[in-house]
Formats: structure tokens, C-alpha cells, sequence
């Protein structure tokens, strides 16, 4: 095996908390669609495989849609602890060949995988795909020099840079590395693949960097996770899969997609695109979905209710005459982003 694929998903979501309290954060859907089909869709469309994903949180879960996958996805599964990124390769290495593209199941991204791979010669041990930072925005600076080698890692690691040094990126979570790049890490336990392997190899110059300029998109709070389906049902996310290609009805600028026949419509439910609504779902008499809404397979929108900007993910129920607006509603109940969350709700980390 010369080239494969490591999706993340085994961490707990802490951040996307309540969302992520029964189900693994790299499932919470999209647009309809679970944010690992559209890692596993990046890693398609570039022919990388065999394809390996991790587990640990609910790992169930992601075994389950490990198998439903055509061909199945392999699993690694992380017990009894989670191993982070580093020791979730370590330990899947078995499965995965000699150069690895890692990609986060938890980011919205359409990332020159090729180019990452590409990257990998004399002497490079891994490429880093890097992002411009945006004003705010909490990541810590990963810097190139004009060689496209990482010179400064997060002010843990310097290199003697050649050229001029850009200081305005940060990691994306993206990268491609050689097996080699594991020898660093410990034999066992947890161990962070930037922290305890890459940081021991920019002196030396053996870090990449390509810098990414297309889509990226970090859905890390329910904040992020609203505006994240607002833009992809308004199609201004541009994803490594469509997913009106799988809307039961969709209708985004002037074109349907799906047939509306597999869409229950009471009398007088209006649709106001963009919208996607899955297979199954029902709109009761004198409801209004839209605009802005994604509406998840088989979940039922009560007679005369209004859902506009707001998410309802599958076999979710929204009552009769309520006003859901840039909202969530999933199998806890309504959550606007923003407002205090019970602490019944927010839940405690168990360990394992």
C-alpha cells in the first residue's frame, strides 16, 4: 500500500455539547449529511485508499457507518482510552500504508489532498495544510518560509527560515504524512502527532507546508454548527459531495432536486428555499419551512409551525404553531446558540 486515508472521529465533541452527547460529533449531519461522508467523499474523490477510521466516544456508532460505506471503511478502535492523534496512528498503522493523509471528521473542507502527497519527497516527513487566520480567530500560528517549510510550529519549534516567512496561517487540521513520522511518538499511550512528533522535526526542516485557500470550516459549537448548515443549504459552501444530490425535496436557486412526492405536504405548507428536507419528512397543513432550514429525513413539522434559518436533524418533531428561529432542534430538544444551556443538558465527561 503506497498511499491511505485516517479519518478522525473519536473524540467526545465536548465543545458541540449537547449535540454531541449521544452521538459522535463526526456524525452530527450537515446539510442532511453526516460530516464523515463528506471526509470520506474528499478522500474518494482523490482515489486514496485503503481508508481507515478511528473510534473511541460512542464508537458504535462509527462502526456502524464504517460498514454501511461502499466498500466498508476499517475501523480502529480506541480502548480503553482515547489516543489522540498521534497514538490513534500509531495504533491503526498496521492498516494504513506508507504515506497518510490524515483529515479531521469534524471539518468542512475541500483540501488538495494530491498536492499534500505530492509534498512528500526529499526528505519531507509531512506536508501541513495551512490557512490564512482571520481576525479573532483562536489558532495558534503555523509559519512558512518561502520554500514551503514550516519554520515555526506554534512557537513550540523553529526552523532557520529561507526567504520571507508568513506568519498569518494557522493548521487546518489537514496533512499528509510518511510513516516515518511516527517513529518519534511513545511506543504506547496517548501522544498528540503535532506536539510529540512534527514539533522534533522542523528544525530540521522536514515539516511541508501548502497553504489552502478554498473551503474550511471548523463546526466546533453549536454556533459554528448553525452557520455551518445555513451556508450549505444556501449552497456557499463548496463540499466534496452535494448533498441536494440526497435531499428527499430540495430547492436552492430556482432548481429542485429530490421529488417532492417523497415529501408529505399537508394543505397549505410552504416551502421557501433554500431549503433541503429529507425523505419521509412531513409538513402538517399551514406550515412554513424556510428559507434557510434543512429538515432531516422523517421528522414531522407540526400544523401552522414556522422553521426558518434552523435545523431539525431526522425523525425530529416540531410542535404544532411554534416559531423555530436559527435553532436547532435534535434529540434533546431546541437549542438556540447562545442562550444558557441547562445543566441537565450539558452532561459530564465519564471517563470512558
Amino acid at each position: 500500500m503506497a498511499h491511505s486515508a485516517f479519518l478522525l472521529a473519536a473524540g467526545f465533541g465536548t465543545r458541540l455539547r449537547p449535540l454531541t452527547l449521544h452521538r459522535p460529533k463526526p456524525l452530527v449531519p450537515v446539510c442532511g449529511v453526516p460530516m464523515l461522508d463528506y471526509a470520506l467523499a474528499l478522500v474518494r474523490r482523490h482515489r486514496i485508499r485503503p481508508v481507515v477510521v478511528n473510534a473511541h466516544h460512542l464508537a458504535a456508532q462509527i462502526v456502524d457507518w464504517a460498514r454501511a460505506q461502499d466498500p466498508p471503511v476499517q475501523v480502529s478502535i480506541e480502548q480503553p482510552e482515547i489516543q489522540g492523534t498521534g497514538g490513534g496512528l500509531r495504533d491503526a498503522a498496521p492498516l494504513l500504508g506508507d504515506r497518510i493523509v490524515v483529515v479531521n471528521g469534524d471539518i468542512l473542507c475541500d483540501v488538495d489532498l494530491a498536492g499534500l502527497l505530492d509534498g512528500l519527497q526529499g526528505g519531507v516527513d509531512a506536508v501541513m495544510a495551512l490557512r490564512r487566520l482571520e481576525r479573532g480567530e483562536p489558532y495558534g500560528v503555523v509559519a512558512a518560509d518561502a520554500e514551503g517549510v514550516v519554520v515555526d510550529l506554534i512557537g513550540k519549534a523553529t526552523a532557520p527560515p529561507r526567504g520571507p516567512v508568513d506568519r498569518g496561517t494557522h493548521f487546518t487540521g489537514v496533512h499528509a504524512l510518511h510513516r516515518r513520522a511516527l517513529d518519534p511518538l511513545p511506543a504506547q499511550g496517548p501522544a498528540c502527532i503535532v506536539r510529540q512528533s512534527y514539533i522534533t522535526l522542523v528544525p530540521d526542516r522536514r515539516i511541508g507546508a501548502r497553504l489552502h485557500e478554498g473551503t474550511w470550516f471548523d463546526v466546533g459549537t453549536p454556533a459554528a454548527y448553525l452557520r455551518a448548515n445555513q451556508l450549505a443549504v444556501a449552497g456557499e459552501l463548496a463540499l466534496p459531495l452535494d448533498p441536494f444530490e440526497r435531499a428527499g425535496y430540495g430547492v436552492l436557486g430556482g432548481r429542485e432536486y429530490g421529488d417532492s412526492s417523497k415529501v408529505f405536504m399537508g394543505y397549505g405548507a410552504r416551502v421557501i428555499p433554500p431549503v433541503w428536507i429529507g425523505q419521509g419528512a412531513v409538513l402538517e397543513s399551514g406550515c412554513q419551512v424556510g428559507p434557510g432550514s434543512v429538515i432531516g429525513r422523517g421528522a414531522v413539522i407540526g400544523r401552522d409551525a414556522v422553521v426558518s434559518a434552523s435545523v431539525v436533524w431526522e425523525d425530529c418533531p416540531v410542535a404544532a404553531g411554534a416559531a423555530i428561529r436559527n435553532a436547532i432542534v435534535y434529540d434533546g430538544g431546541v437549542l438556540t446558540p447562545g442562550q444558557p444551556i441547562p445543566p441537565d443538558e450539558v452532561g459530564v465527561h465519564g471517563g470512558h
